[in-house]
């Protein structure tokens, strides 16, 4: 079945292929989430600031970046979905091995699918270079004495059987918990997808796999794993399993309508992306200095405590004693004028940051990068001249995609970074 293609914030109502079982899932889905997701409405959903994709049953849903909004044809929105795969895996998003340079093997129908495929062919390379074994704790009953015999139980178990032993002993197998993800991660698949060619590799992976237990996953299941260098080679494979694990809702009344939903905030995408971008580009004596937070505000509560809120800017770039604040917004301002909400917030980066000047960078759809700078008038506070101002900011526009790219093959822009330091350059920002 092909994929539904949405927007951010587009609503999809109930009609064709999407149904009313469908609807009743993701707003299942939706509140066990706290309602981060999406808006449910009559008949329809509104998706938000995610994108990314959602199964439901045999129905996939792919949320596009909003800055193709003007996309109606099926050919336009896949451009679409092969940029935002690209954003991703420049961000390192969406994980391949260190053979990363060999292409997935099938054209995709939908954005899950490649995960999937990744996910499968980390398994395979970890089957090939051999499943780490652990040390693990073994207890029960034996029928020779190996190990430490532990009596209470070994009574219990054994009063009538006195040529048993019940005892706990160390094994030094594949049954340890990296290998244990995996396997549980496999055999989930089969419920998201019917695509042959996935299934036909899963299959064999799974044949291949050793007996393991099936162990249930929460949050603190992968953050309380440790990564060595004997199992530093699973950390890929983990991050996909705990995205397919985590995300993964099995339908418990008729299982008709698994819902695995792999989202991401675009507003962090896209920080993410600008920020990897800039760091390939940036030379000495310019410099991207880490996030730093500072506090703007305090207050004593009754029990004494004081707490603080601050800032901390996207990115900031420091060149001597010029500093640049670089905020990444995920909208295209009316006009290319910033909202009243965005300036306030540039204003106190530049006065909390020694005086700095800073960028408003918005995404376009095509096209020149191009920047337009302006300043803080003084108004009554402070004065000064126009010509000899105390800080600017400026509106940064900037297209991910490059001149070259056409219709069928969208191309990421890689001169992306550089541009953006000639721009700044022109206007002598930094």
């Amino acid at each position: 079945m092909e994929p539904i293609r949405v927007f951010e914030y587009e609503k999809l109502h109930i009609g064709g292929q999407f149904t009313e079982d469908h609807l009743d899932s993701l707003a299942k889905y939706n509140e066990e989430h706290g309602g981060a997701y999406f808006k449910l409405g009559y008949k329809s959903v509104q998706f938000q600031q995610y994108v990314g994709v959602i199964q439901v049953g045999d129905l996939t849903i792919e949320i596009l970046p909003k800055v193709g909004k003007t996309a109606s044809t099926k050919e336009e929105k896949a451009k679409w979905q092969k940029i935002l795969l690209d954003m991703l895996q420049q961000c390192n998003w969406m994980t391949v091995h260190a053979n990363e340079k060999a292409p997935l093997q099938f054209k995709h129908n939908s954005i899950l699918e490649a995960y999937l495929e990744l996910f499968v062919r980390e398994c395979e390379y970890l089957l090939q270079l051999g499943l780490i074994k652990k040390y693990r704790q073994n207890e029960g009953n034996k029928n020779a004495l190996k190990g430490k015999l532990i009596f209470g139980k070994n009574i219990q178990h054994n009063i009538v059987h006195q040529e048993r032993f019940y005892t706990r002993h160390q094994v030094y197998d594949r049954n340890n918990i990296y290998n244990q993800i995996l396997f549980k991660a496999l055999n989930t698949i089969p419920s998201i997808t019917s695509n042959p060619l996935l299934n036909d590799r899963l299959y064999s992976l799974l044949f291949s796999f050793p007996d393991l237990d099936n162990i249930h996953v929460t949050p603190s299941t992968f953050s309380n794993l440790v990564f060595d260098r004997k199992t530093s080679a699973y950390e890929e494979a983990i991050s996909i399993a705990a995205m397919i694990l985590l995300n993964y809702r099995p339908d418990i009344q008729n299982g008709q309508n698994n819902v695995l939903a792999i989202l991401f905030d675009m507003n962090d995408l896209w920080e993410e992306y600008v920020y990897r971008q800039l760091l390939r580009f940036c030379q000495p004596p310019m410099q991207i200095i880490p996030q730093e937070y500072k506090k703007v505000w305090q207050k004593k509560t009754d029990k004494n405590h004081i707490v603080f809120k601050g800032v901390k800017p996207d990115i900031v770039l420091e060149r001597g004693d010029k500093t640049l604040i670089i905020d990444t917004k995920w909208k295209l301002p009316d006009d290319n004028i910033p909202s009243d909400a965005d300036l306030k917030q540039m204003f106190m980066y530049n006065e909390y940051w020694d005086n700095a000047n800073a960028i408003l960078f918005y995404p376009k759809d095509s096209g020149e990068t191009n920047i337009d700078s302006g300043i803080f008038v003084a108004g009554g506070r402070v004065t000064q001249l126009e010509d000899n101002p105390r800080h600017k900011c400026g509106v940064l526009m900037a297209s991910v995609l490059s001149n070259v790219a056409n219709e069928n093959e969208p191309i990421l822009d890689l001169e992306f970074g550089r541009k953006i330091f000639e721009k700044l350059e022109e206007i002598e920002l930094i």
